[in-house]
């Protein structure tokens, strides 16, 4: 039988590498262009966007935001980029900007919460996944998310389950980035307590 330490160490590895999942798939969404088309972050160079050297395309925005203070994009974009070179604080800044614009997205709901995960504001952060939850009633990454936090920063196993539980009833095939099933994952945690 296998110890309940060991069930916990495993269950943290998994939920680090989901998490860092969820910051690759939340960092590699589509970015509008100036042209208004879609373009993925880092297909220009075929290079990850953490690789990217970001800083002219941060100056540009930096200027753009500065003279067109209400666009919404350029905010949007700006903020990613910051998220994607680790400038947590001035992602949060960004993306206030832009949801104070437009509040109706969830993803950029969703990336304001990793960014206030990272700056250890971790009710800030549950508070951003709920609203980008509650714009998208269907919005997996924002639940998912919302679960890492309760469990690996708040120790809240209990909280962890729930949010992972309306994961699993919008989507029950739900993997994690080593292929294991969400559901799985969820009993195993459930067994363990």
């Amino acid at each position: 039988m296998v110890k309940k330490e060991t069930l916990y160490i495993v269950a943290l590895v998994a939920f680090v590498l989901g998490f860092i999942g969820g910051v690759v798939f939340s960092a590699v969404k589509s970015t509008p262009v100036a042209d208004g088309s879609a373009q993925s972050a880092g297909q220009t160079t075929g290079q990850a966007p953490q690789q990217q050297d970001l800083s002219g395309a941060i100056a540009e925005l930096e200027q753009l935001v500065a003279r067109e203070p209400d666009n919404y994009e350029a905010w949007v974009r700006l903020g990613n980029n910051y998220f994607d070179t680790n400038q947590s604080a001035k992602a949060i800044v960004a993306y206030d900007k832009a949801l104070a614009i437009n509040s109706a997205s969830p993803d950029v709901w969703t990336d304001l919460g990793i960014m206030y995960r990272r700056t250890g504001q971790f009710d800030r952060a549950l508070e951003s996944f709920d609203e980008a939850a509650r714009r998208d009633p269907a919005h997996l990454m924002s639940r998912f998310n919302k679960g890492i936090v309760l469990l690996n920063d708040l120790q809240n196993t209990d909280g962890a389950i729930a949010a992972w539980q309306e994961v699993l009833t919008i989507d029950p095939n739900v993997t994690l980035q080593d292929g294991k099933k969400l559901s799985d994952w969820v009993a195993e945690l459930k067994a363990g307590k």
